[in-house]
């Protein structure tokens, strides 16, 4: 059996611009984390944690929860902490390397929002948050075929409304879905749910979402801070994503698959078209932009 630890990355809420004050936080929403047979868990998790509390030795000293000792994702992936703490990106390579010889196998999958408002877009945070989670669900179950192998997905807990809520549309999901797709069987309950503080690896899987999230915003984001995503960790998740891990993008877009998502070129602002007058005069390429996602918005309101 394999299980599967997840989390979210990204922002469910609307998505305007990078620059936005209110609507700037992320154009992605969706799912990642690692996959690992049932029979290495234990071990993983034994390894982590004895390299994260090394790591983070003088914050454990002064914890008063030492066994719920957690350090977010988020803040170990800034790009203040990259550029300070050389031992995080040692560190977290180690642990990498670990998993992979664990027979473990990195997962995402994600949707670009479309630009605007609730009220523009008419879609809820709720609504991206379900549909990036069944399709999560989807494509770890056609791994799981793949492999011959029945699969239990866990995740970061979430509240209890919103858990309650959140199960009932993904059992309707799993066994409508079976009916059709023989891949759905391999799942054995619908996502469980536990605090990431009192799960070794459920942190780790939110370790990986944060450098998803980084990498997905560098790829997607003109004037991304976070081009260090794909210098430091490309050559580190080559490889390694399962098959089915995917970034969805928007109408028109290339979509970005497995390993793509760390590499420095992106499809979308291509380096090549050095002679593009929108290269030459970045307010002719502000202008393209808020166009471009104009068409977009309209072809999503009224596709044809």
């Amino acid at each position: 059996m394999l299980i599967a630890y997840i989390d979210e990355f990204g922002h469910p809420g609307p998505f305007i611009s990078s620059d936005h004050k209110k609507y700037g936080h992320h154009p992605v929403f969706g799912f990642a984390g690692f996959i690992i047979p049932a029979h290495n868990a234990r071990e993983f998790s034994a390894y982590f944690k004895r390299e994260r509390d090394a790591l983070f030795k003088p914050l454990l000293e002064q914890s008063e929860s030492p066994n719920q000792f957690e350090k977010k994702g988020n803040e170990f992936f800034s790009t203040g902490s990259m550029n300070n703490n050389p031992g995080y990106s040692r560190v977290f390579r180690s642990i990498l390397k670990k998993l992979y010889r664990l027979e473990g196998k990195l997962f995402y999958y994600g949707d670009e929002k479309l630009v605007g408002t609730v009220k523009q877009t008419d879609t809820t945070s709720a609504e991206t948050a379900q549909a990036a989670l069944k399709e999560s669900i989807n494509r770890i179950c056609r791994h799981a075929h793949v492999a011959n192998q029945d699969v239990l997905i866990i995740a970061d807990s979430i509240t209890d409304k919103t858990r309650r809520e959140m199960a009932a549309q993904m059992y309707a999901h799993i066994y409508s879905r079976s009916t059709t797709h023989i891949e759905m069987r391999r799942i054995v309950e619908v996502p469980l749910h536990i605090e990431s503080k009192l799960n070794t690896n459920i942190q780790f899987a939110d370790w990986i979402c944060a450098a998803i999230s980084r990498a997905s915003h560098y790829q997607l984001a003109r004037d991304s801070e976070f081009a260090w995503a794909a210098k430091l960790f490309g050559d580190d998740f080559h490889g390694h994503f399962t098959h089915e891990s995917k970034l969805h993008t928007r109408v028109n877009e290339a979509e970005v698959h497995h390993s793509e998502l760390f590499q420095e070129t992106r499809p979308r602002f291509p380096q090549h078209n050095l002679r593009a007058i929108g290269s030459q005069h970045p307010q002719l390429q502000k202008f393209y932009d808020t166009l471009r996602t104009q068409t977009t918005t309209e072809f999503s309101e009224n596709p044809q």
